[in-house]
Formats: C-alpha cells, sequence, structure tokens
C-alpha cells in the first residue's frame, strides 16, 4: 500500500491548496493496460514536461499490475498541460487520467511494506515450557 496521498480538486480550489503548502502536482491514471511500465509511462508524459517520478501501482501479493498509476511533473503549468492533452492512450488503450495534487515529500519513493511470514506468538507466561 502506498502512504501517499492523492487529491483531486477542482481548479479553482487549487490556489487555496497552495496556500495550505508545498504540493507535487501530477497526474493519477486509471485503466492502464498491464503491460505499461514505469519507463512507458514516464516517456509518454515527458512530452509535456519534466517527469520527476512516476509509479505503476502492483497487487502487494502477485505483484500484478493494478491498472493505476501516477506521474508527478515539475510544475503545475505542465500536469495542466498533460492533462488538457489528452486522451491519452497507452498499450494500446485509452487510459482515464485525472489531475490530483500530493503533499511534498522529500525522497519521493513509494512506501513499500514488509511482508510478515509465517505466524507469532505473544506469551504471557512460559513457565508451562518448563514443565514436563
Amino acid at each position: 500500500m502506498d502512504s501517499r496521498v492523492y487529491i483531486c480538486a477542482p481548479k479553482e480550489y487549487m490556489n487555496k491548496l497552495n496556500e495550505m503548502g508545498e504540493w507535487d502536482h501530477g497526474l493519477f491514471i486509471k485503466r492502464l493496460n498491464p503491460y505499461v511500465t514505469k519507463d512507458v509511462l514516464e516517456s509518454h508524459f515527458e512530452k509535456w514536461g519534466t517527469v520527476l517520478f512516476c509509479d505503476v501501482k502492483t497487487e502487494c501479493t502477485s505483484g500484478f499490475p493494478r491498472g493505476l498509476g501516477y506521474v508527478c511533473f515539475c510544475s503545475e503549468e505542465e500536469a495542466d498541460v498533460a492533462e488538457a492533452a489528452g486522451p491519452h492512450k497507452l498499450g494500446g488503450m485509452e487510459a482515464f487520467v485525472r489531475r490530483v495534487v500530493s503533499p511534498k515529500t522529500t525522497d519521493n519513493t513509494a512506501y513499500t511494506p514488509q511482508r510478515r511470514t509465517g505466524m507469532a506468538y505473544r506469551l504471557a507466561s512460559s513457565s508451562w515450557l518448563d514443565s514436563e
């Protein structure tokens, strides 16, 4: 699960959001072809501006793509131009693109949860292990 929060708001509210803090401006993409990779996503959207980073969401158990992606641009204007350039066809399929903002982070990496394997028990008292 990604720890990044995506906010989709009408353009008239963007000025108010910008007053509240620093934001990453980007596009949230739905209905992605399962064969679209981060590299394909980045090369498609770099036509409209500088792509800081992009991500293709995958299922945590199988690693199979979920059909969702995120592209972060250097500026608000670049994200607006990229959204207006739609409809976007990626991997032969038309993708649904939505303009979003996200709180600015310092590392620009997605949160990767640690998978826990096996079962663990917490014992209140282990004295029963000593008796035979």
